[in-house]
């Protein structure tokens, strides 16, 4: 199994990452605000479908510490599969700020023994951001098997600068052969 994550097309990327059990501890790390904080960013989530999700990212990662996403929970099923919109403010050329679907985040996990099998799916992003969630995803995965293993965070930038340049270089071979 791969870390790296898989590029389904030009607007999908897809990691699965095998991390210790039981399934009961994984799905914590990705719904409990105190555990996603640890490995991810400060979430805030309404554990239901329908459910509000905001997501801030921390100056260390991909944020300044306010901006981030929100979004919908489309999908609740503990401890099993947790699924949300992907919303972001963005500027618009008059200046105002315009709030854009931009995909679905989808955490799956499947238990593999006394492992569990992590599948993280984003789908719909823009082309343009799909080698920064790309990275950034898989860095924060990075720091999740660590975490959940007994191991400390990971350097971050450090995961960003080694990753980055592989998945520019996938997405690059894609547009040059005209994948969708």
């Amino acid at each position: 199994m791969s870390f790296d994550g898989t590029l389904h097309d030009l607007h999908t990327v897809e990691f699965k990452r095998l991390i210790p059990g039981p399934i009961e501890l994984a799905w914590d790390y990705l719904t409990k605000p105190e555990l996603l904080k640890t490995w991810f960013a400060d979430v805030t989530l309404e554990p239901r479908l329908g459910g509000a999700v905001s997501v801030r990212f921390a100056e260390d990662t991909c944020g300044d510490g306010t901006a981030g996403v929100h979004g919908t929970i489309r999908e609740f099923r503990p401890p099993y599969a947790i699924a949300f919109s992907w919303i972001r403010p963005r500027a618009q050329a008059d200046g105002s700020i315009q709030h854009v679907d931009e995909g679905e985040v989808r955490f799956e996990l499947a238990e593999r023994g006394e492992k569990v099998l992590l599948t993280l799916l984003h789908s719909r992003q823009p082309t343009e951001e799909l080698t920064g969630h790309s990275a950034g995803w898989h860095a924060y995965l990075d720091n999740l098997q660590s975490l959940i293993s007994g191991g400390d965070r990971i350097n971050f930038a450090a995961v960003i600068r080694r990753v980055r340049p592989g998945y520019e270089e996938r997405i690059a071979a894609m547009q040059r052969s005209g994948a969708a």
